[in-house]
């Protein structure tokens, strides 16, 4: 009895049937994910890509430009037929008065000289180049000579001296002038005594007084 029993207890398991141990391998390897009989772990073929999708950085979202925000649109006044206010009618009528008297105030006064037919024709002489031609006294240069009386015997008459003044030497270019009876004979014109139409006769008179009694 104890033989038997000794027997059983030191005999080794190896009595497990094949296919027991065959259906526990596969029950283990699909809980563990593990494959093949020798019991190694086969890597998922999934896993590389989980592993380099969570490697890599994710990506920035698409940066949207900011719109900038609308003009204000511009008031639309009505169409129509501006008028203008009534009280604004004399005013209006009035500028150009205004605007005289305004551009009147900055200009200086004209002086206004009292001078007599003398002084007035000296003036002249000099200002109308008289003197640049006749010389300063009249004692002749590219004009004839003016002074000691020449003038007078020139022309005897006054109104004949203020209209060679007046006209000048064109009319009678090439002519004789001035008194025939002159001793010496009568002056021809050269040509050469410039018109002095922009003369008054008031300055024209205040000149032929200063040449006949002044040179």
């Amino acid at each position: 009895m104890e033989t038997a029993c000794l027997g059983l207890v030191s005999r080794p398991v190896t009595d497990i049937p094949e296919h027991l141990l065959r259906r526990s391998k596969e029950r283990r390897s699909a809980a563990t994910g593990e494959g093949g009989e020798s019991g190694e772990a086969t890597p998922s073929a999934a896993a590389p890509a989980k592993v380099e999708a969570a490697a890599a950085p994710a990506a920035p979202p698409p940066t949207v430009p900011a719109q900038a925000p609308p003009l204000p649109k511009a008031p639309t006044l009505p169409v129509g037929r501006a008028r203008m206010p009534i009280w604004a009618m004399p005013v209006v009528v009035m500028l150009p008065v205004f605007a005289f008297f305004y551009a009147q105030a900055f200009n200086p006064p004209a002086v206004v000289r009292n001078l007599t037919p003398e002084e007035l024709g000296a003036e002249l002489y000099v200002s109308t180049g008289c003197s640049g031609c006749h010389g300063g006294a009249g004692e002749g240069g590219v004009g004839p000579k003016l002074s000691e009386g020449e003038v007078e015997l020139t022309f005897p008459d006054e109104k004949d001296h203020a209209g060679w003044i007046k006209s000048g030497s064109a009319p009678f270019a090439g002519q004789g002038y001035g008194a025939a009876n002159r001793p010496g004979g009568q002056r021809k014109a050269a040509g050469s005594m410039p018109a002095f139409p922009q003369l008054t006769d008031e300055e024209i008179d205040a000149l032929v007084l200063y040449e006949r009694e002044k040179l």
